[in-house]
């Protein structure tokens, strides 16, 4: 038996949101939830927080690299326990895919999320792919939106770097746990700056484990964040 926590918040701040759009919540994929209870802890969690769709993003690397096969499993299970406790919201897939060399080779099959066939790819932490924006550029021209995944928490990207790319139109979507300082004071900074000038596109949690819950919960209830709920594109994804 499954319950919901006691610790609700003030408003159901997924309502706002409605759609999860960054996290490894399919079990035994990726480097994420690692059993079907881990997940199902999470997804109660936004259920909780008022999200009516979460969208599943597991790793696409060459280090994590599961199949087709492996993750539409993952989904379908999920989806059975998600019945089976009659929970209210709806899961499905997409993926997040790092740019390095053998990226090309996977973008006929790219899993996309939303209406403009969006696609989150991660770029280096330390410095950045070598042709990544003629990476981008292709992906356009292939017929597809690129996301840049939480770049508060690349190094190389400091507030010019992000202004550039904001002015050069790309997309980025900033992870709640960077608000949260889960990943640090450098990163929770540029997370805060992104918001205060209305540049991020998506709001997601990237969590991975249950154990983030509490960082999440935290950074939903921030007050910027709630100021920029309008300004976001989870709610056209729904």
């Amino acid at each position: 038996m499954w319950f919901f926590s006691k610790k609700t918040a003030p408003i159901n701040l997924g309502a706002e949101l409605l759609v999860e759009l960054h996290n490894h919540v399919l079990p035994g994929v990726d480097d994420g939830a690692h059993t079907m209870q881990e997940a199902l802890q999470m997804m109660f969690f936004w259920a909780e927080m008022g999200y009516q769709k979460v969208i599943a993003t597991p790793h696409q690397n060459t280090s994590m690299n599961p199949t087709a096969d492996q993750i539409d499993n993952a989904e379908s299970r999920l989806r059975a326990q998600l019945q089976e406790q009659e929970l209210p919201i709806f899961l499905t897939t997409a993926a997040e895919y790092l740019v390095e060399p053998e990226f090309r080779e996977r973008i006929p099959y790219l899993r996309t999320f939303g209406p403009k066939r969006y696609v989150l790819v991660e770029l280096g932490f330390w410095l950045p792919p070598l042709g990544w924006e003629s990476v981008i550029f292709e992906l356009y021209q292939q017929g597809y939106t690129p996301v840049i995944a939480h770049p508060e928490r690349y190094e190389f990207a400091d507030r010019q770097v992000l202004k550039a790319w904001y002015e050069k139109g790309y997309l980025m979507q900033v992870n709640l746990l960077s608000i949260s300082r889960a990943y640090g004071r450098l990163a929770q900074e540029k997370a805060t700056y992104l918001l205060e000038k209305g540049w991020v596109h998506f709001l997601g949690s990237d969590m991975h484990s249950p154990k983030q819950i509490g960082a999440v919960r935290e950074a939903l209830s921030e007050k910027l964040v709630r100021r920029r709920f309008t300004d976001l594109l989870n709610p056209t994804l729904l």
